[in-house]
C-alpha cells in the first residue's frame, strides 16, 4: 500500500475519507469528511452507485480531499489517460508513422508491370483520417505519380493492401457486439484507412415505423452486404446501430433515426481497412487512365517466402502530438488501441492486445505505480471488464506533471471545460471554464473525469473523480460532477 493510501485510509483532518456512502446498509459518514464530497454521495441517484474520488495539490504537494481512492471501477475513456501518456513518453511527440509503396515484379519496355502494386503500413493510427487533410493531402495523386515517375503504365497484377505489421486483424474480446460495428469500436491494423470508418447515409419518410432507405455508402465497399432494419421515429436522435465484426463482409443494421430526413448518416467501422485502401487506390487509378488487370487483395500474416519489392515513394503521419491530441479531445478509441499494439512491439512483446495491456502496465508499474487492482482488457476503455482506481489515475497525472519528459505536451492534448473536445459544453459559464484540463469517459451507467484544475490562487490540482452504476440520467449526473468540480477549488481556496 502506498503513502498516500494510507493517508487517506487514516482520514486526517484535511478531509480525506475512506468510508462508504450512507444507505441502511453501512455505517454513516464520519465526522472527518469534507462536506463537498459527502453533500455529492448521498446525491439522488448516487443511493446505489460506486464512487471513488482523489484530489491533490501538485502546487504544495498536500492531499485535498478523497473516497475509497483504491477501489477498481470501470474507467471507460479515461483510461485513454494512460495509453497516451505512455506512448508519448515511450516514442516521443515528434515520431511519425510510414506508409510505403512500391512494386514486385518486372516492367516491361511498353510500361506494363508485370507484378503487383503494394500499399505497406506500419500502423499509422491516422492514415488518410479527413482530420489530417492538411498533412496527407492527395496521397492517392502522390502515389499515382509514383508509377508514372516509374514509368508504370498498367498493371498485370493485384493492388494489395499489407497491414502485416501487427499481424492477423484482432480486437478485444471483451467488447460488446453492439460496439464492434459502429465507428468507434473500429478494429486496429498495419494498415489503417480513414480512420477505418465509413458512412452510411439513409432516407427516411414523415411516417413513424416506415423503414429507412439507405441511398449511399461512404467511401463504397461493394463486398459488404447490409441487412437494413432501421426505421424512422418521432425523435431526434440516432438510435440505429450497425452489428457484424471485423474480416466479416455481413452487417445487420437495425433501429431507428428520425423520420422526415432526405439524408441522415450513421457510421460504422471497415472489416479490413487495408482492403479498403487497396480498393480506393485501384478505383483511383482507373479513374486517371491506369489499367489494373487484377484485384484489390489484402494481407496480414507476413507472408512466409516475401518476394523482393521495389520502393516507389511513401508518406508519414503527422506528428504523435496532433495524434494523441485528437486522440484525447475525441476519445477516438482507433488511435488509443493502435498506440497499444505499438507498445507491445516496442517493448518485444508479441502484438496481440492482452501483450498491449501487459506493456501498458508494466510502463506505469516501472515507474512507481501500485498497479493492485488494475485489470486491463484494451487501450481505449471500450471494454467493460477494464478496471482501475483513482488512485492509479491520479499517478499518471502527477507524473505526467512533475516528472514526464513531454508533460507539457501531454496536457496540451487534454480537453479544456467550456472551449474544446468533449468537455466543450462542460463547466460552460461556471468558475471552471477554461480553467479545467481533464479527459472524460462515458459509457452506460459509467461518468469519469480526470485531469486538472487551477484555482483562482493559482494552485494547481489534480484530481480523479469516477462514478459506475448509478441510477439519475445521464444529464443530471453530468450536472452532480460539474457541480462537484465547481466546488472542489472553492473549497482548497478557503482551507
Amino acid at each position: 500500500m502506498t503513502k498516500v493510501f494510507r493517508f487517506l485510509i487514516i482520514g486526517l483532518t484535511a478531509g480525506l475519507i475512506a468510508c462508504e456512502p450512507h444507505s441502511p446498509h453501512t455505517k454513516p459518514l464520519n465526522d472527518t469528511e469534507s462536506g463537498i464530497i459527502r453533500t455529492f454521495l448521498h446525491a439522488p441517484g448516487l443511493e446505489n452507485a460506486s464512487v471513488g474520488i482523489l484530489i491533490e495539490n501538485i502546487t504544495t504537494g498536500e492531499l485535498i480531499d478523497g473516497y475509497r481512492p483504491g477501489k477498481s471501477m470501470v474507467p471507460a475513456s479515461v483510461l485513454k489517460v494512460l495509453t497516451s501518456a505512455a506512448a508519448l513518453e515511450t516514442f516521443g511527440p515528434g515520431h511519425t508513422f510510414t506508409t510505403s509503396l512500391a512494386f514486385r515484379g518486372d516492367i516491361s519496355g511498353n510500361g506494363t508491370l508485370n507484378g503487383d502494386i503494394i500499399i505497406t503500413g506500419s500502423g499509422d493510427p491516422a492514415f488518410m483520417s479527413p482530420l489530417f487533410d492538411e498533412n496527407y493531402g492527395n496521397v492517392f495523386g502522390d502515389f499515382a505519380k509514383a508509377l508514372q515517375k516509374a514509368g508504370i503504365k498498367n498493371i498485370q497484377g493485384n493492388i494489395v493492401g499489407d497491414g502485416s505489421y501487427f499481424g492477423p486483424l484482432q480486437i478485444p474480446d471483451t467488447w460488446i457486439w453492439e460496439d464492434i460495428g459502429n465507428y468507434y469500436g473500429a478494429c486496429p491494423s498495419g494498415l489503417n484507412i480513414f480512420d477505418n470508418s465509413y458512412r452510411i447515409t439513409f432516407a427516411t419518410s414523415g411516417i413513424t415505423g416506415s423503414p429507412a432507405q439507405i441511398i449511399r455508402i461512404d467511401p463504397p465497399m461493394p463486398w459488404l452486404h447490409f441487412e437494413n432494419r432501421v426505421t424512422a421515429a418521432d425523435n431526434n436522435t440516432d438510435n440505429a446501430y450497425i452489428y457484424g465484426t471485423y474480416m466479416s463482409n455481413r452487417r445487420i443494421i437495425k433501429g431507428t433515426i428520425p423520420k422526415g430526413k432526405k439524408a441522415f448518416t450513421v457510421k460504422g467501422s471497415v472489416s479490413d481497412p487495408a482492403l479498403l485502401a487497396a480498393n480506393r487506390f485501384l478505383t483511383y487509378l482507373e479513374k486517371n487512365g491506369i489499367e489494373v488487370t487484377g484485384k484489390a487483395t489484402s494481407v496480414f500474416p507476413p507472408e512466409k517466402h516475401p518476394v523482393s519489392t521495389h520502393p516507389l515513394a511513401e508518406v508519414q503521419s503527422p506528428p504523435l502530438s496532433a495524434i494523441i491530441g485528437e486522440l484525447n479531445h475525441k476519445s477516438i478509441n482507433l488511435y488509443a488501441e493502435t498506440l497499444l499494439l505499438h507498445l507491445a512491439k516496442y517493448y518485444g512483446e508479441e502484438c496481440t492486445v492482452e501483450a498491449g495491456c501487459r506493456a501498458l502496465q508494466s510502463f506505469w508499474e516501472n515507474r512507481g505505480m501500485d498497479v493492485s487492482g488494475m485489470f486491463l482488457e484494451d487501450g481505449s476503455g471500450l471494454s467493460r471488464a477494464n478496471v482501475i482506481t483513482p488512485g492509479q489515475l491520479l499517478f499518471v497525472l502527477k507524473y505526467m506533471k512533475t516528472k514526464a519528459k513531454y508533460g507539457e505536451v501531454f496536457l496540451q492534448s487534454l480537453p479544456v471545460a467550456g472551449i474544446s473536445g468533449s468537455l466543450k459544453s462542460f463547466g460552460m459559464g461556471t468558475s471552471i471554464e477554461g480553467h479545467l484540463r481533464a479527459k472524460s469517459g462515458y459509457m452506460t451507467r459509467v461518468m469519469n473525469y480526470a485531469g486538472y484544475l487551477t484555482t483562482a490562487s493559482g494552485q494547481e490540482l489534480a484530481f480523479a473523480v469516477m462514478v459506475n452504476h448509478y441510477s439519475c440520467s445521464n444529464v443530471e449526473m453530468r450536472k452532480k460532477l460539474e457541480k462537484l468540480l465547481v466546488e472542489i477549488p472553492l473549497f482548497e481556496e478557503q482551507r
